[in-house]
């Protein structure tokens, strides 16, 4: 910086020429001259003029030293910049910058005030029971609703910058003593590397530090949920959160994670147990229920009851296509469906795809382009998808099971099972952050198996899934089981 007052706002005017939002204000600091640079649509005006504007204008001194001058001026948040390119970046950031003639640094003040969605239920992840916070595009208020839940100093935030121009904040979270170091380091590392224009969401940043950007399954989980994420860095993983964003990503992710629902935590065990078993028997029911229909009606007839082998034959006598066309078509009408109605107006978004498709499923059975049973069984598809609690694994579900139906309709069983075992071999040899993608499955490891399939009591989870390689795997010293009360009776 110069400590010439002119030159400074020479250079400022040129950096910020043709940004009418900018605004420039010359003050008088006792017999020194400065000027005010700010962005003017984030700036709080009352902040600025109570904390900035009314100590300048009220100071009746001589000269002010850079202490006096600090002391002077009344904001939440103050600091020094010392070089162009820091008040650049402050400027950016909605903050007030003041340069006074005779320093070579300046004061950047937050005054900002973005009127910013307040905190909503969540959507996408929603439950019954439970927290109903979601995040916000807000970096501040997604921390805060953090802090609200995990108060302890090891709850660690390191902020770094990314994108050229978008100049985005995002913000590493973590608990020190329970995260594996490793962890914090690669995603440090992954980050760093990041050279691109603009991060606008963090979807930007899952895609530039995949583990396996061209495989169908996800390698990094986001949420919405400011309670899941709590509970996630206290299993030992790492969130990573931007400013204007309201997902997070949680690294590193596994497989099974996908298929837990926070809610699982939220209600008693023996319900949270059978829901998590229908729910892994519904994802592969999403997955391989018309491909198994498509090759049993088309190459192992014998394995169908007789009875309903002759009620299947019949109605698709009259119909002109082979059942895996037949099913490749109502696969794709539902999908577009499906599309339509998130894309629509919410009045008429959901009417549009539940009506859509009684309607053209009704139309094309009386049509002979589709039997009935082919209704049935893309409906059931349907369902069992939306049991799904992750939208992106939900996603790679719908695009698996056109590739399925087609080896179905090709080899039959042996095409399924050709086929699910390639799908095995792939997301085997995937890691996320090295920790391998099918754990605790493969390699199997027994104690975290309990939380898999089923959700064990509270009392049984005393440590941590080794799955993490987590500092501190003891959850509790030692959580009793509830036993029935057993105070005596008051003598009568």
């Amino acid at each position: 910086m110069s400590k010439s007052i002119d030159e400074m706002y020479g250079r400022l005017a040129e950096v910020w020429g043709h940004c009418d939002d900018v605004r420039f204000r010359w003050v008088q600091v006792g017999n020194r001259r400065g000027f005010v640079v700010w962005i003017y649509a984030p700036i709080g005006k009352e902040l600025a003029q109570e904390g900035l504007l009314e100590p300048l204008a009220t100071w009746d001194g001589p000269d002010i030293s850079w202490d006096g001058l600090e002391r002077v001026l009344q904001t939440v948040s103050l600091n020094t910049v010392k070089t162009v390119k820091e008040i650049n970046a402050a400027i950016g950031n909605g903050q007030a910058v003041l340069c006074v003639d005779g320093f070579d640094r300046a004061v950047a003040m937050d005054v900002m005030d973005f009127q910013g969605r307040v905190v909503e239920k969540a959507i996408v992840e929603s439950v019954v029971r439970g927290p109903q916070e979601g995040f916000t595009e807000s970096l501040e208020t997604n921390l805060g609703l953090i802090r609200r839940r995990l108060k302890s100093p090891r709850v660690k935030v390191e902020y770094m910058t990314l994108g050229r121009v978008s100049k985005t904040t995002v913000a590493l979270v973590y608990i020190q003593g329970i995260v594996k170091p490793g962890f914090v380091e690669e995603c440090r590392e992954r980050l760093q590397r990041i050279d691109v224009d603009s991060i606008l969401d963090s979807e930007y940043i899952e895609e530039l530090i995949d583990d396996a950007p061209f495989s169908p399954f996800p390698t990094i989980e986001y949420t919405e949920r400011p309670d899941r994420l709590a509970a996630e860095a206290l299993q030992g993983r790492v969130g990573i959160i931007v400013d204007g964003s309201p997902n997070a990503l949680l690294v590193p992710a596994i497989f099974v994670n996908f298929l837990q629902s926070p809610e699982d935590y939220f209600e008693r065990y023996t319900m949270a147990a059978a829901v998590r078993l229908l729910r892994h028997l519904f994802f592969w029911m999403a997955l391989l229920l018309p491909a198994t229909y498509v090759a049993l009606l088309s190459y192992h007839q014998e394995m169908i009851p007789t009875t309903l082998l002759m009620t299947l034959m019949s109605t698709h006598e009259q119909i002109p296509f082979p059942s895996v066309v037949e099913a490749l078509i109502m696969e794709i009408t539902f999908e577009a469906l499906r599309e339509a109605g998130i894309r629509l107006p919410k009045a008429v978004g959901q009417s549009v795809s539940i009506v859509g498709a009684l309607v053209i499923g009704e139309a094309a059975v009386a049509a002979g382009i589709v039997s009935p049973a082919m209704v049935i069984i893309v409906a059931l598809t349907g369902i069992a998808s939306f049991t799904i609690p992750s939208y992106n694994i939900a996603i790679t579900l719908r695009i698996l099971r056109f590739p399925m139906t087609i080896m179905a309709g090709v080899l039959g069983l042996y095409g399924i099972i050709i086929a699910v075992l390639i799908l095995w071999t792939h997301l085997v040899s995937l890691r996320s952050f090295g920790v391998p993608y099918l754990s605790p499955i493969a390699p199997f490891m027994w104690p975290d198996i309990k939380d898999v399939f089923t959700r064990p009591p509270w009392w049984q989870m005393r440590h941590r899934p080794k799955t993490m390689e987590s500092v501190d795997l003891t959850r509790s010293a030692g959580i009793p089981k509830p036993l029935p009360g057993q105070t005596e009776r008051d003598p009568p």
